[in-house]
């Protein structure tokens, strides 16, 4: 696997792995207007220069998962990352923890990440173990308001990076 700079091209394969606006919302929390988006909603998510959207292809060069680093403030030592996805019909097989990795090494050697964060919400718990599986330590727990419901999540971080 490797990451590769991400695509409008690519947008409608990684938008076609959500089946629904809870998925959806796991996904994106409250970052998208509408559901479902369109791949131009996703390029409008990337329009800044502290962000940094990934594609990850397999060995023959086949769309299997999304990630976003972004620097969350001007220090450039913190990486957050976000709408991490993999296809649907992989997930279980070891292509999150692989692309988080890659993520990882990729937030250490090339952006300088002294520390990288995300947040994952409590109705993923697939996602949270995944997290937990390559390092990540819960720092703290949150409420947020999606679509009138209220959702509960987890801050975690990765620190201590050599």
């Amino acid at each position: 696997m490797t990451l590769r700079p991400f695509t409008i091209d690519d947008a409608p394969i990684i938008l076609s792995w959500i089946k629904d606006k809870t998925a959806f919302r796991k996904w994106s929390a409250d970052r998208y207007p509408a559901y479902p988006p369109k791949p131009e909603d996703m390029v409008e998510q990337y329009e800044s220069d502290a962000i940094f959207p990934f594609t990850a292809i397999d060995d023959e060069g086949k769309v299997v998962g999304h990630i976003m680093l972004r620097y969350p403030d001007s220090s450039k030592t913190v990486i957050r990352f976000g709408f991490i996805i993999v296809d649907d019909n992989l997930r279980g097989k070891g292509y999150g923890k692989q692309m988080l990795q890659l993520a990882i090494q990729k937030a250490q050697q090339e952006f300088g990440a002294k520390k990288i964060t995300l947040g994952v919400f409590d109705n993923n718990p697939s996602a949270f173990h995944c997290y937990e599986s390559v390092s990540f330590k819960v720092i703290g727990t949150d409420s947020y308001l999606i679509d009138g419901e209220e959702w509960t999540g987890k801050e975690m971080e990765m620190s201590s990076i050599t």
